[in-house]
């Protein structure tokens, strides 16, 4: 079956199926999709949890022996798989569909992955798989009046209502961005004493033009302008935008260049975005790209507590390579 992002809270009061397919480009979306539906399986009993991302290489066989072994302490599990811009190849499409001809009550499990190609995704052998006996959420981009409902929705759901004029400015302030859109919301909360929220409101919890996003960190270190990507990096960081947040944004540059500099399928991104990749892809030796992927890992180490080092010098080193620009003798290990 498919589900509509707004149908899936109604569809959580119910049993789980066995499997759920997330897909799209908008992490937030995402996110708080997954955050839902594993919300929901601990509800039910599904306490342990097993990740598997295409980041490292997924073993589909290990995934397999997963899913036949006993769970640790003899409840019910998830099995996670996070392929993002990537898709099962044709051992991994076959277990999962063997996966799910005969599914286990007590395995949930939940995939996540960039947006769906009309013709090579929906056609493709896995996917009609997780139709047959699950569920796939198609997360669309979220603009023009969808974007206006879904702010007034999200204020509304903290007792909060907004003016016409306050609703554009944050609008325009947040550069449509719902990662950007959802931190202001966080503050109008905390703003708006009344409950209602005004532009003066909005003023105040958005703060001048100079705030940035994400997306305009990447901007800066596709174009290479390190000084520009620093000082992006430094006021994120500042804001409280959290370092996960921008080692996705920074990781899925790299896999973008990963990409094109490998010959593999260009990613599906805006022309303009596209032609700024090709253009810094075709500027990048392997041996910079290479070291660009060792620092993402170890800053996704620190992030998880996996690794030692500060994330966030992590971050500003791969921002650097990403520049071209030489790192710091601390980075250089």
């Amino acid at each position: 079956m498919r589900l509509r992002v707004e149908q899936l809270a109604k569809h959580l009061q119910n049993d789980l199926l066995p499997v759920y397919l997330v897909a799209g480009d908008e992490p937030l979306q995402q996110d708080e999709c997954l955050d839902a539906l594993r919300a929901a399986a601990r509800q039910k009993g599904f306490d342990e949890r097993h990740r598997f991302s295409a980041d490292t290489g997924i073993d589909w066989n290990a995934l397999l022996n997963e899913s036949q072994s006993m769970s640790l302490f003899g409840g019910r599990r998830i099995l996670e798989l996070v392929l993002l811009e990537k898709r099962p190849d044709k051992a991994g499409s076959q277990i999962l569909r063997d996966l799910l001809d005969h599914p286990n009550d007590d395995t949930l499990i939940l995939i996540r992955c960039s947006r769906l190609d009309r013709r090579k995704d929906w056609n493709s052998a896995w996917v009609k798989a997780v139709e047959k006996v699950g569920a796939v959420v198609e997360i669309w981009p979220v603009e023009g009046k969808q974007l206006q409902h879904w702010l007034r929705d999200r204020l509304a759901g903290l007792k909060l209502t907004i003016d016409d004029d306050a609703l554009e400015l944050l609008i325009q302030r947040s550069e449509g961005n719902l990662l950007a859109a959802a931190q202001e919301v966080d503050k109008l909360a905390l703003l708006a004493t009344d409950g209602r929220v005004d532009a003066t409101t909005v003023q105040q919890a958005v703060g001048d033009s100079s705030r940035y996003t994400p997306f305009d960190l990447t901007d800066a270190t596709s174009g290479g302008d390190a000084n520009r990507a620093l000082r992006i990096l430094r006021t994120l960081r500042a804001e409280g935008v959290e370092a996960p947040v921008v080692l996705w944004a920074l990781g899925r540059e790299i896999r973008a260049l990963d990409a094109l500099a490998t010959g593999g399928a260009p990613p599906r991104l805006p022309p303009q975005r596209l032609r700024a990749l090709q253009a810094q892809a075709g500027r990048m030796p392997p041996r910079q790209l290479h070291q660009c992927q060792a620092l993402a890992i170890r800053a996704d180490q620190a992030v998880k507590g996996m690794g030692p080092g500060d994330p966030w010098q992590f971050l500003a080193g791969l921002v650097l390579r990403l520049c071209g620009k030489p790192l710091p003798a601390i980075l250089e290990k």
